[in-house]
């Protein structure tokens, strides 16, 4: 089944599903317990198994496509598998953002008794001191809260990293359009200016989950707390290996061996990525 001439290549046995199975384990339980010296450790080693494993496997695919040894149902069966992650991807996360939704314009207001009589005795029994807000810093019986100007860094730095996002998502839009068209030179450039904003999302989002965890927002603010913990966590292990197929995708663009008969990994990338500024856009109005 290796030969040019099959008409749907089958690669050979991987170890990559299980690297990677073993870099997520690593990776839970280190975040589990960052507070710990072991547990720190196990998060790098989680993170650092997870860019070897996504690098490698990368890679195995680039070669097996400039080997040409994929055919066009091997292209359909790529299109059909990008779109059912996608459609997998919008069913997680909108899970989670529709249940911010419900947390913020429906539990919230029926503790702080704006909702009927019965929330009006809930709020005086349980929570009387409760009060609608958000962000919801402080949940009800809680008194010890973040610091003031953490909330307000809270939704300053994710406004700039809503910007960035965006404006690489349009930049890739862009420069598979100048693919399309023929126009490589443009294409690299864009794509290039693309790759750098897609890392300083990165940098910036990064420091940002490490400035909520060190003011104690993520820990000590209840279930927002736990949005925003899931939120992001899951959309940075989505950043990562996205801008990985970014960087594999400008490698193959800057040697000149991606042709436009076999260019839907460009048209992954571009799905992909869109996805995610969507995605966090969502979010941001929804969560901030």
């Amino acid at each position: 089944m290796k030969s040019k001439d099959s008409s749907y290549y089958v690669p050979e046995q991987s170890a990559w599903p299980i690297i990677g199975a073993l870099a997520l384990l690593f990776l839970a339980f280190g975040s589990l317990n960052l507070k710990k010296h072991w547990g720190f450790i196990a998060f790098l080693v989680g993170i650092a198994g997870l860019v070897f494993m996504l690098s490698g496997w990368f890679w195995n695919v680039t070669q097996e496509s400039d080997a040409g040894l994929y055919s066009q149902q091997m292209d359909k069966t790529f299109r059909w598998g990008m779109l059912w992650f996608l459609i997998s991807e919008l069913f997680l996360f909108g899970l989670l953002i529709g249940s911010i939704i419900h947390v913020r314009f429906s539990i919230t207001p029926w503790l702080a008794g704006q909702s009927g009589d019965a929330s009006q005795l809930t709020h005086y029994l349980l929570w009387p001191d409760f009060a609608k807000h958000w962000p919801s810093i402080k949940p009800p019986g809680v008194t010890t809260v973040a610091s003031t100007p953490s909330l307000a860094s809270m939704r300053q730095i994710p406004l700039i990293n809503l910007i960035i996002l965006l404006s690489s998502a349009l930049l890739l839009t862009d420069s598979w359009f100048h693919f399309k068209k023929k126009r490589y030179k443009l294409c690299r450039f864009t794509l290039t200016c693309a790759i750098f904003l897609a890392f300083v999302f990165l940098m910036s989002q990064t420091y940002y989950f490490i400035h909520l965890v060190h003011a104690h927002i993520i820990t000590k603010s209840g279930v927002y707390g736990s949005f925003l913990i899931a939120f992001l966590g899951l959309h940075l292990l989505n950043i990562i290996p996205a801008l990985l197929f970014l960087c594999t995708l400008c490698l193959r663009l800057y040697k000149k061996k991606l042709v436009e008969r076999n260019a839907f990994c460009f048209d992954a990338a571009v799905w992909w990525w869109d996805f995610l500024a969507v995605i966090w856009a969502l979010g941001f109005f929804c969560i901030f």
